[in-house]
């Protein structure tokens, strides 16, 4: 019985000679024809990969610099990928920052304590604390040029790039 239904299963390939002949087959028009699709493939890929490669360079950075405190607005990196390691480089970053809530959080802590401090010594002038206050609040949200020094060395030690290729705020 089982011979039986094998002979039935394979009886119409033996039976068509014709129909798997590797005779009809033109492999250089097939090579021809899609040999020219993995170019285009691999060029789309290679772009894809740069576009990616950007995209987590972006990423990276600016969860790096919200460790250190301050809030990214604005994060643009011009990257070239190279198929040697050498040629490979970061050309320009643009970051746009502020300080971030938590710093602001501990400007509150502070003011509180300042708060404290001037109730304690009202006897002293209390407007001079009162304005010092007020310049505090205007200033807790800017980024002083030392603040974006230190962003600067901490780019430069951590991604090897040039200080000429940073631009923040």
């Amino acid at each position: 019985m089982g011979i039986y239904i094998l002979f039935c299963t394979i009886s119409p390939f033996i039976q068509e000679k014709n129909v798997v002949s590797l005779n009809n087959i033109d492999f250089e028009n097939y090579v021809e024809k899609y040999s020219n699709t993995t170019e285009i493939n691999q060029t789309s890929m290679d772009n894809r990969i740069e576009e990616l490669y950007i995209e987590q360079l972006e990423k990276d950075i600016s969860k790096k610099v919200s460790e250190k405190g301050y809030e990214v607005n604005k994060c643009k990196v011009d990257a070239k990928i190279s198929d040697k390691e050498e040629e490979t480089k970061i050309n320009k970053i643009k970051l746009s920052i502020k300080k971030s809530e938590s710093s602001k959080q501990d400007n509150k802590e502070e003011k509180t304590e300042n708060k404290i401090v001037t109730e304690i010594q009202k006897i002293k002038t209390v407007n001079t604390t009162v304005n010092n206050n007020s310049k505090k609040d205007q200033n807790k949200n800017e980024v002083s040029k030392s603040d974006i020094q230190n962003i600067k060395k901490f780019l430069i030690e951590e991604y090897g790039v040039n200080e000429k290729c940073l631009e923040i705020n």
